[in-house]
């Protein structure tokens, strides 16, 4: 795919946006035929889940190359079922229609509703589903223009950091 179409394609599918998907099938397509996407299922009764779709906003713009999603579990019984989820918080990460981590509860974040982003950041991390838009689509590049005779540089500036401790 091309650098313009994948632009085009993650503007389309909500990507850099933590949105609520409530279809069923949608959930089973999006979690195969997407690159990289983080799914928490929830529900709304439960304070955990909250803090964790607070957690998750935070995250998603930032990892705009990565899509997040929020699951009621109660419009998915097939697929809770399935699944196995019996625990909640159950946060899922795939990548490329493969389950690469499950995070369940708070137990390995901490085990505390008072956690930071980064804690998070970095187990979503571990998975290799947190991925820069700027990673996918190419390192950025950007010229230094010469001052009175010197040399013209060209730098390639790549993103190393995988998790920011900074909020």
């Amino acid at each position: 795919m091309r650098r313009a179409d994948k632009l085009k394609h993650m503007q389309a599918n909500a990507y850099g946006t933590y949105s609520e998907i409530v279809d069923e099938k949608e959930v089973v397509r999006i979690s195969a035929h997407e690159p990289r996407c983080v799914i928490h299922f929830y529900h709304s009764n439960f304070k955990r889940c909250e803090i964790m779709d607070r957690h998750l906003t935070k995250l998603a713009p930032k990892y705009s190359a990565t899509r997040f999603l929020r699951v009621f579990v109660e419009t998915v019984p097939w697929l809770v079922q399935r699944l196995g989820i019996k625990v909640l918080p159950c946060v899922m990460s795939f990548v490329g229609g493969v389950t690469k981590d499950r995070l369940i509860g708070f137990e390995e974040i901490g085990n505390s509703d008072v956690f930071e982003t980064a804690v998070l950041e970095l187990r979503l991390s571990q998975s290799g589903v947190l991925q820069k838009a700027e990673d996918q689509l190419g390192a950025l590049s950007y010229s230094i223009a010469p001052a009175s005779g010197r040399n013209l540089r060209t730098r390639t500036v790549v993103d190393d950091d995988v998790f920011d401790l900074d909020d």
